[in-house]
C-alpha cells in the first residue's frame, strides 16, 4: 500500500511524475495537456487531505483527473467524499459507481 508522502517531499514529486509518465505512455494524446502534471499534483494533494491511503484508489483518483479536471471540486462529489462513516476510498468507489450508472442511463 502506498504511504502518501508529506506535501513537497521528493518522494511525492517522484511518484506524481511517474504517474504522469505512465498515463502519457498509456494515452499519448495526454502529452499535449501542458497543465496535466500540475493538476495531478493538486489532485494528489487533495486525496491526501481527504485521507486516501490505498495506492489503487489514489491511482484511480488521479486517472479521473485526466479526463475530468477538478472533478473532486464539484460540490456534490466533495461533500460525498467528506461524509463520515466509511473510508474515503469506499466513498470514492461509491460516487464513481453512481457516476458510471448515470452515464449508462443517458
Amino acid at each position: 500500500m502506498l504511504e502518501p508522502a508529506q506535501p513537497d517531499q521528493p518522494d511525492e514529486q517522484q511518484y506524481i511524475q511517474e504517474v504522469h509518465n505512465n498515463l502519457i505512455e498509456a494515452h499519448p494524446e495526454l502529452a499535449a495537456d501542458g497543465g496535466l502534471l500540475d493538476r495531478l499534483e493538486r489532485a494528489y494533494a487533495h486525496a491526501v487531505v481527504l485521507g486516501f491511503t490505498d495506492s489503487e484508489a489514489i491511482m484511480q483518483f488521479l486517472r479521473y483527473e485526466t479526463s475530468a479536471p477538478n472533478f473532486y471540486r464539484q460540490p456534490a462529489i466533495d461533500a460525498w467524499l467528506r461524509t463520515p462513516g466509511q473510508s474515503v476510498e469506499q466513498r470514492f468507489a461509491d460516487v464513481m459507481a453512481r457516476v458510471k450508472s448515470r452515464l449508462r442511463r443517458d
